[in-house]
């Protein structure tokens, strides 16, 4: 595999799971304001990516937005101690890149509060991952913003050095905006079809942590 000097991750359903959470807190909120709604649960992992506004504005666009995103984070709270977790290997991956000083970061349309509340549960803080979120950008994925911040910040200038991690079409995007390789998680529920190109395809983060040379 070839070595980066820049690795970024997206953060939900890439470094972690966070789809069962996703699911039982919409499960609520359709019983409440779209009963006799009831759609599968592949349906609903399909939120992992965009911005929950959006994804709100969407499922209840006749529904005011700012009463919903309260529902939203009132709701959730309950499942995400419970559901949300590092997937197998990821933490392998996270400390190689932290203990040998190699620059990676977090690029995720989540908003800064649960982003920060996602580190301190998974005992991630530790790491002072840098972090572009829904609050630091202007435009958020699939445009480059994030990307281009991060790469700023550690002073990389050459996008074939950067690789972007993520496991649906909004990161692909993401990274083919920017100009920089794309991993896909290609256990991801969301699959990316169409005519991409998949620079690194991750099937185990273990082997992937092996495969970063230092």
């Amino acid at each position: 595999m070839k070595q980066y000097k820049l690795y970024l991750f997206d953060l939900d359903g890439t470094l972690i799971d966070s789809d069962q959470m996703i699911i039982e807190t919409f499960r609520e909120l359709y019983a409440e304001f779209k009963p006799g709604f009831y759609p599968e649960d592949d349906y609903i992992k399909q939120f992992s990516g965009p911005q929950i506004t959006e994804t709100l504005r969407k499922e209840f666009p006749d529904l005011d937005q700012k009463k919903m995103m309260e529902e939203y984070r009132n709701r959730s709270r309950k499942y995400y101690d419970k559901y949300v977790h590092l997937y197998p290997g990821a933490l392998e991956v996270i400390e190689k890149l932290y203990k040998n000083g190699i620059p990676f970061a977090v690029i995720t349309n989540k908003h800064r509060y649960a982003t920060k509340y996602t580190y301190e549960l998974l005992n991630l803080e530790r790491f002072n991952i840098f972090s572009e979120c829904a609050d630091d950008v202007v435009h958020l994925k699939p445009a480059p913003d994030g990307i281009y911040a991060a790469m700023e910040h550690f002073g990389i200038t050459n996008k074939d050095d950067v690789i972007y991690i993520g496991d649906c079409y909004t990161d692909y995007l993401s990274a083919k905006n920017a100009g920089v390789n794309f991993g896909y998680i290609n256990w991801s529920p969301r699959p990316i079809t169409g005519e991409i190109k998949i620079d690194v395809n991750i099937e185990d983060y273990s082997r992937f942590a092996e495969e970063i040379n230092v």
